[in-house]
Formats: structure tokens, sequence, C-alpha cells
């Protein structure tokens, strides 16, 4: 598998959506603006940022995800609400419409998974998207996923301040996760670094093309530069 995309939580998802607009991206919401929890920063190739909202979890709403995917993605989501507007989790994805044998692969492995969840959304044009997800036990691992049906991706993607595509993605791992990892990885990521650290997470992601300075503060200080910058 290889890396699907980067989840940035964010508390007011519109406020993002104007505040990633200001410093020079195209951002598409997940759904219609009115309904949607997430929004997209797509590029013509490799992965995409995504800007989530990510309420603190009551009672109720802990139970319903647990019963949906199991404590797994409980603790995961629980972990996503905790994360003060970071990165928050890596997905990592196959070309197949199904994650099926993905899965059972990382069982095989040893890495315990969640069963497999159907997912889908309406996006802002009407579109129904269909996907497949499926979420190790430990919520510091990254989840995987299924290709798009049909495929999400715009065929042309024009960013303002010039940015044309995620160009590496690093990763602090702890020695306990890092067979994990490379099991999930599969192989060499072309854009995931995994480093030695001791806490868990992405450290920092590099952006491909920029030709204009991303004014940092306007999106909450994000661990975003461009590739190859001190």
């Amino acid at each position: 598998m290889r890396c699907s995309h980067i989840l940035h939580r964010v508390d007011d998802l519109h406020a993002a959506v104007r505040a990633f607009q200001q410093v020079g991206f195209t951002v598409v919401y997940g759904r219609r603006p009115g309904r949607s929890a997430n929004a997209l920063i797509w590029f013509e190739t490799g992965p995409f940022l995504e800007l989530v909202q990510v309420p603190r979890l009551s009672p109720p709403r802990r139970w319903a995800v647990q019963v949906y995917g199991g404590r797994g993605m409980r603790r995961r989501v629980e972990r996503w609400a905790e994360r003060d507007r970071s990165w928050i989790d890596v997905a990592l994805e196959t070309d197949d419409e199904s994650i099926g044998v993905e899965r059972d692969r990382l069982v095989a492995a040893g890495v315990p998974m969640s069963r497999t969840l159907n997912m889908r959304r309406v996006s802002p044009d009407g579109v129904t998207l269909r996907w497949q997800l499926a979420a190790p036990q430990d919520p510091s691992l990254p989840f995987a996923m299924s290709a798009y049906r049909p495929p999400a991706r715009p065929e042309q993607v024009v960013h303002a301040n010039g940015a044309t595509a995620v160009a590496r993605v690093h990763v602090a791992v702890p020695s306990a996760t890092r067979a994990a990892w490379q099991s999930l990885l599969d192989g060499e990521d072309p854009w995931i670094r995994l480093e030695d650290g001791d806490g868990d997470g992405v450290r920092l992601v590099e952006l491909s093309g920029l030709t204009t300075p991303l004014d940092l503060e306007l999106i909450g200080g994000l661990p975003l530069r461009p590739v190859g910058s001190p």
C-alpha cells in the first residue's frame, strides 16, 4: 500500500477552509458545505490533505462509533479528538476496490485489524463515492482504505501558491511499532519517511512546487513547508 492522504484536525471547518484558501490552496468540501465535516486539498498525483472537524466524543457518540467500527476505531477517533489542531493521522490506500486482500495480509502478518467497513459519501456535485476501510487496533498506526468508486481525484488541480504535490511525509515511529509500519507499507513508500522518535505521528509534510511563502500563522502553525527548506 502507499500513502493516500494526511489528516489535519481543525476546530471550525469553514474557518479552516477560508484560511487555507487565503494561503493559496484550492479546497473542496467533502460533502455539501452545510453538511460536511471534512474538506480536501487535492493534487493531480500522490497524497492529498484532508481537513477534518472532530468533536469531542460524548458517551452516546463514543458508543455509536464503537458499535459501528469496533473498539480500535473508537480509540482512533478519541485520539483524533485529543490532538490539538495538528496532523492527526495517515491513510494508506490500495488500487483495489476492496480492502479485503490487504486486511487479510496484515492480519496474517500479526497486525490486529478492525473488520472491513463499507463507507460512502455524496460529493458537493452529487456523486456518490464508495470505498472500504480497515483500521489497525493500535490507533498510532495508519488506517487502510480501498480505491474510491468512482475515482474522486480531479483531473486538473491548480493552487494559487504553486503547490503541485506532497513531496514527503515525515512520521515519528517508536521502535515498538516499526515492524507493523513496515507490514502496512509492504515495502518502501514514495512519500512516507519513517523516523525514530519517542512520540508517534506525522512531524512534517513537505510540498513540491510552492512559488509563494506560506503564512503558517494563518493555518495555526501547521508543520507544512516547501520541500528541502531548512
